[in-house]
């Protein structure tokens, strides 16, 4: 039979195995229709391929770019190309007639620079996996990618960019970014509108998310603490979120969570706090450490104190110490504020946690007028709980403890300078004043504190025993 006649050609079971030829074997091939090569190690790559191909699995594929005169005829019928470990492939050229493709693997190909634009464009292709293509600064400038279900792009170090999603693409439910150099998501991957999976971990140079994930109703998002002030959510958001809580722990590193779950009703709203005096709560906050008698008594869940004329702007800080913890947990957490006994917050946010213990943050302002009397003093009520789902018996059943009193290392309240006036804020236990910056804190710290933030260097304590 001569080579002309030959449709079919697989080689594996060869245990890389170094063949040597001139690269001219498959020139006369010209009804060869699928051509898979498993783990034989060519000496060079091949000077023709087949225009008749329908399949082509190389394996290793040892040249930089397919041959310049390869323009398969029957290219719309290709459904798979796996290139994976093609060290010497540098360029993938366009695949534009390839409109039946459906599985694109190029893993490995740690010299790939350019990837046509053309890729973007295959509406039905399922699974596109270019993970530890270590060289490659850019997929493609945008996708419209329909059917796609997979994207792994984990671990291509050199990473900058991610495309601009130009459609909705429904079927996508995973997508892999661990360890690459993005440093921004574009708004448009809202477009993934039912991801389930967005794995983020080791992406140093990824400060936020867009807020376009936020109302991703299946989504969960695997993220890595590696690094310095981490914005779960960007501040532009639709009117349905609002921003959260801060998380801070280990090296000044936190966490703004935004609050996707309020109640539409609410006379009080939640702001981030400011990033800039993060580190003056850090300074706080280690002061705190060193008081052992202090932790005891600001184990409170509730916490009071009267205002009048408008709701002040305040900080709602607490701490929760989880022994032995870990592994990464998803914590809900749920507060309500009550003015005069009627309750003009709720609401509840869910956030990722790592750490023995987490302090959260939050910033409560008046949102309305008319929600208390300008004239008279109004009682404010700050209830809290934190829920978070524990392994329960050998069966691994999953259950929610709910935190309560004694669960809660300590708790604070902080009125800032700005917008405040000291007058028409009360506690109910007497005052009294002591710097920040004295050497140790006094020896009895109350049960919750009155904290004055300004703009630089925090400058009161006010104990309120």
């Amino acid at each position: 039979m001569g080579s002309d006649r030959i449709e079919f050609i697989k080689l594996e079971g060869y245990n890389n195995v170094q063949v040597q030829w001139d690269g001219k074997a498959f020139k006369e091939m010209k009804n060869l229709k699928i051509l898979i090569i498993e783990d034989a190690t060519f000496s060079v790559g091949p000077e023709h391929l087949p225009n008749s191909l329908r399949v082509l699995d190389w394996n290793c594929y040892p040249s930089p770019s397919l041959p310049s005169d390869f323009n398969p005829n029957m290219l719309e019928s290709l459904s798979v190309i796996n290139l994976e470990d093609c060290k010497f492939l540098t360029d993938l050229p366009s695949l534009r007639e390839a409109s039946l493709l459906t599985t694109l693997r190029l893993d490995r190909c740690c010299n790939l620079v350019n990837i046509d634009e053309s890729i973007g464009f295959l509406d039905k292709l399922r699974l596109l996996s270019a993970k530890g293509c270590t060289k490659l600064k850019t997929l493609t400038p945008c996708i419209m990618l329909t059917s796609l279900e997979t994207l792994d792009l984990g671990m291509c170090y050199k990473l900058e960019s991610f495309p601009e999603v130009l459609e909705k693409m429904e079927k996508i439910r995973t997508v892999y970014l661990d360890a690459t150099n993005i440093e921004k998501l574009p708004f448009s991957i809202g477009n993934f509108v039912w991801l389930e999976l967005l794995s983020l971990k080791g992406c140093r140079r990824l400060h936020q998310l867009p807020g376009s994930i936020s109302i991703m109703p299946k989504v969960r998002v695997v993220i890595g603490y590696g690094h310095e002030g981490y914005n779960f959510f960007e501040k532009e958001l639709s009117s349905e979120v609002s921003p959260m809580a801060m998380f801070i722990g280990g090296s000044n590193l936190y966490l703004d969570v935004y609050y996707p779950y309020m109640n539409p009703n609410n006379g009080i709203q939640v702001c981030s706090p400011n990033p800039l005096i993060h580190s003056d709560f850090n300074l706080l906050f280690s002061k705190l450490r060193r008081e052992e008698d202090w932790y005891g008594r600001c184990r409170v869940s509730v916490m009071h104190f009267s205002f009048r004329k408008k709701f002040p702007k305040i900080a709602l800080c607490c701490s929760l110490f989880f022994p032995a913890m870990k592994r990464v947990m998803i914590m809900t957490f749920n507060f309500r504020v009550f003015i005069n006994d009627t309750l003009q917050f709720s609401g509840m946010c869910n956030f990722m946690f790592r750490g023995l213990e987490i302090i959260l943050w939050c910033d409560l302002e008046g949102k309305v007028e008319g929600v208390c009397s300008e004239q008279e003093w109004n009682r404010a009520e700050i209830a809290f709980e934190v829920d978070f789902p524990m392994q329960r018996n050998t069966r691994n059943r999953i259950t929610t403890n709910s935190i309560g009193i004694g669960d809660l290392s300590w708790s604070l309240i902080g009125v800032y300078e700005e917008g405040n006036n000291k007058d028409d804020i009360e506690f109910e236990d007497p005052m009294s004043i002591f710097p920040l910056s004295s050497t140790e804190p006094p020896s009895s710290l109350p049960s919750s504190l009155y904290y004055v933030v300004s703009r630089g260097i925090p400058q009161e304590w006010v104990d309120m025993d």
